[in-house]
């Protein structure tokens, strides 16, 4: 039923457009204290510190499914929105008024995982259900960026917060405010016009696609291979004598600058390549992880994370794409959230990822890279092969 919506679909004035925009900006948000990491393992020594960085994707996942399963059918968009995004704020920033024990950390934590579960799903499904074709494209492409540019900031705010204390930076939580201004005016999706179409039987049309399970499986894959090289890139740095952690931050950085290149020219990159953007971002990818696994210098390495930074920046607004057209209007949301859950699952499956290749290969630096390089390439290799795109979406 796109084509009978075309002329409603766009009327997306500029605050409308700035509120879906504006949930991408703290989709990272968990990342506020990962800068922080070596002063929370000194103010606990004796407990799981990792868990503070880990622990709110897990709930994330159950926040995502819940949220895409009730959002526009028995929840509004922007109840959802704002509901998730002052959960944020508000448990995020609680130990640096409050501090508290390590168990009280980790309940906040799981809380701001129930916060960015909710929003998670909402932003590529209005995206998608509010535009279509070339803008449509731009717009996920937009999110990208702004999720990564979102990403930047909060962990540059709470480095900064961080040199302070380990308490202050959960002071970088409060961005989210900015969020919550603008999700006022986020906008409602038109009821998909399924029901009229099958006489009132919508029950036959709307399965989600299988297609969806697919893409979601395929994410979660990513996560559980490139999880690990992000969270273990200091350790290579020092490993390798290519710097220590500033250049391993930057490297970072790098990354995620390169997806916010992506996610800027992604609706040309797919209006240019087609189908054949899928395909080359996978060996970008390839290519990148074996240029951290061979490099040995800050250029080198910084190369791959700038690869891997891009190609995945592609990867997704062009997933999110692909759902969009490969299952009915209705199920948009529950399909944007089942991918959105199983690749934050693969973030928080990662560390069982880790310790099984450690018990195989003795370390788990180097061979998550030399894994994840032929994967990927893999991966490249099947969707040269296989167009996942429909026939009739290829113009």
């Amino acid at each position: 039923g796109g084509f009978c919506m075309s002329t409603t679909k766009n009327k997306v004035g500029l605050k409308e457009t700035i509120a879906i925009l504006s949930l991408y900006f703290v989709s990272m948000g968990f990342t506020v204290v990962t800068p922080a990491m070596a002063k929370l393992a000194a103010a606990f020594p004796d407990n799981n510190f990792s868990l503070i960085s880990t622990l709110p994707t897990l709930f994330v996942v159950f926040a995502t499914l819940w949220a895409g399963t009730v959002a526009g059918k028995k929840v509004k968009y922007r109840t959802l929105a704002l509901t998730g995004c002052i959960i944020f704020t508000v448990s995020g920033t609680l130990p640096a008024i409050v501090g508290g024990s390590f168990a009280f950390i980790l309940v906040t934590r799981a809380l701001v995982g129930i916060g960015l579960g909710l929003m998670a799903p909402l932003g590529n499904a209005l995206i998608i259900g509010l535009y279509e074709g070339q803008k449509q494209a731009a717009y996920l492409g937009y999110g990208t960026l702004l999720m990564n540019g979102g990403g930047i900031i909060l962990q540059m705010l709470g480095g900064a917060l961080a040199d302070i204390g380990w308490k202050t930076t959960f002071f970088g939580h409060l961005l989210g405010v900015i969020s919550i201004v603008c999700l006022i005016f986020l906008p409602e999706p038109e009821k998909a016009p399924v029901q009229q179409e099958t006489g009132g039987k919508p029950a036959a049309k709307d399965k989600i696609s299988p297609f969806v399970y697919a893409i979601a499986i395929l994410f979660l894959l990513f996560n559980v291979l490139n999880y690990p090289v992000m969270l273990n890139m200091s350790l290579m740095f020092e490993m390798k004598g290519a710097g220590g952690a500033t250049m391993a931050a930057t490297a970072l950085s790098l990354y995620t600058v390169a997806g916010c290149v992506a996610g800027f020219l992604f609706g040309t990159i797919f209006k240019i390549m087609k189908r054949f953007c899928l395909p080359i971002a996978f060996f970008l990818w390839a290519i990148g992880a074996y240029c951290i696994y061979i490099g040995k210098t800050m250029v080198v390495m910084s190369a791959g994370t700038i690869l891997i930074g891009f190609a995945f920046s592609v990867i997704m607004p062009a997933a999110f794409t692909l759902v969009g057209m490969r299952t009915p209007p209705s199920t948009v949301a529950i399909g944007t959230s089942i991918v959105m859950a199983l690749m934050n699952l693969g973030g928080f499956l990662s560390s069982f990822w880790l310790s099984l290749l450690k018990a195989i290969c003795g370390e788990n630096i180097y061979s998550p890279l030399l894994v994840e390089t032929v994967i990927i390439a893999v991966l490249g290799v099947v969707f040269l092969i296989y167009n996942p795109f429909p026939k009739q979406a290829e113009q």
